[in-house]
């Protein structure tokens, strides 16, 4: 079987805080695929995507803007098409408007990382507008173009596969599950020291803090465990606030992101990572990033126990798996953690392989790559069987 050869087109994000087309990419080429790529920028990446949803007098302006980008997109494309002759283009994520331009532009197969939906987020996890309001249907039409688009669909679980076909219409089939991995993962995990008998339990949670982190029930367990100490790094402004009004005993603030380097200190002194621990449906169907994150390195994670965790990981032996929400619950199993201090050494000495059997840069750029392999393979048979068709 020849090399697959794949064209990563888009204006996808990339670096610190951007992990998810780093880390496709990057296992792509582990798995053995020939892959080129060319980006180009879009007005309002990243965070200021959020700003230009809030804004709407920006928006004559953007969608302005964007018929010029998308312009010089098809150009840029149709050059790359020709010099790298591709199996398949790859439109990492953010690709809703991108992938698009590819179908006006590109006569072979697609794959989308549609990875979040703009539906969930916006209308779902956020809450910035109301299901049936015109912002709402227009996130919903965004998604479900942007699928229509592609010949093969990518999210992150078999949760959010389910849900993102049954929101836009379309075959369960056209959708894969491609976890997260860490595009910085190191050869072996971090040295590990369990808190001292008696001692107390280091515990890191790193995140913006949105929803369906649910911080708020991290805090709330924290305040009624005396033997557990929370580095609590970035977060929501409302929740940084309420940690900085806590006792430095309980909780240390680091006010925003930090550096890769400095952020895996943080991990180095732990004794155990937070996930998250919101309600919300979008909660119920992730895995994420951080969790991979600390896996990678060796350490033990405690998050919800939600249809995408239980589906992954063995309940006390992977991971620790708590009831969403519930910050009596979660207070409970941190108090028995301090007081077992060789249980969190067991669940270390079994999170890099953890991380290696589910989430590492070769499992997932091999799935990737069959997820390509197939898509070629589908779309040249519907091509030959369209071109019986016609000749008869």
């Amino acid at each position: 079987m020849s090399e697959l050869r794949v064209l990563a087109f888009g204006a996808w994000d990339s670096g610190a805080g951007y992990p998810r087309a780093d880390a496709l990419l990057l296992g792509l080429r582990s798995s053995g695929c020939l892959v080129d790529e060319c980006r180009f920028e879009l007005p309002f990446a990243g965070t200021e995507k959020r700003r230009l949803l809030t804004s709407p007098w920006l928006w004559p302006g953007y969608w302005w803007s964007l018929r010029k980008a998308k312009q010089q997109a098809i150009r840029a494309l149709t050059a790359a098409v020709e010099a790298h002759r591709p199996d398949v283009v790859l439109v990492p994520y953010p690709g809703h408007l991108v992938v698009r331009w590819v179908r006006e532009a590109f006569g072979g197969p697609i794959v989308l990382d549609l990875f979040l939906s703009a539906y969930d987020t916006v209308v779902i996890d956020r809450q910035m507008c109301t299901p049936g309001s015109p912002l709402a249907r227009f996130m919903r039409r965004t998604d479900q173009r942007a699928c229509e688009a592609a010949d093969c669909v990518l999210v992150d679980t078999p949760a959010n596969a389910v849900f993102t076909s049954e929101l836009v219409g379309l075959p369960r089939e056209r959708f894969v599950a491609i976890p997260v991995s860490d595009p910085m993962e190191a050869g072996e995990g971090l040295p590990y020291r369990p808190p001292e008998v008696d001692g107390t339990i280091e515990l890191l949670f790193f995140g913006t803090g949105v929803p369906l982190h649910g911080l708020g029930h991290l805090l709330d367990a924290v305040e009624q465990c005396d033997r557990v100490h929370l580095t609590l790094v970035c977060g929501a402004a409302a929740d940084r606030v309420r940690a900085q009004a806590m006792p430095s005993s309980r909780v240390r603030v680091i006010g925003e992101f930090v550096d890769p380097e400095v952020l895996r200190d943080y991990l180095a002194r732990s004794h155990l990572v937070a996930g998250v621990f919101g309600t919300s449906q979008k909660a119920d169907r992730v895995i994420p990033f951080k969790v991979m994150q600390a896996l990678s390195v060796g350490r033990p994670v405690i998050t919800a126990r939600t249809r995408a965790t239980s589906s992954v990981f063995r309940e006390g032996i992977d991971a620790v798996l708590v009831p969403p929400g519930n910050a009596t619950a979660l207070a409970a199993v941190l108090s028995s953690l301090a007081e077992q201090p060789e249980r969190l050494a067991e669940l270390a000495a079994v999170a890099r392989t953890v991380y290696e059997r589910r989430f590492s840069l070769d499992v997932t750029g091999g799935a990737l790559r069959d997820a390509c392999r197939a898509c070629v393979d589908r779309f040249s048979s519907r091509a030959e069987t369209a071109e019986l068709v016609e000749m008869t």
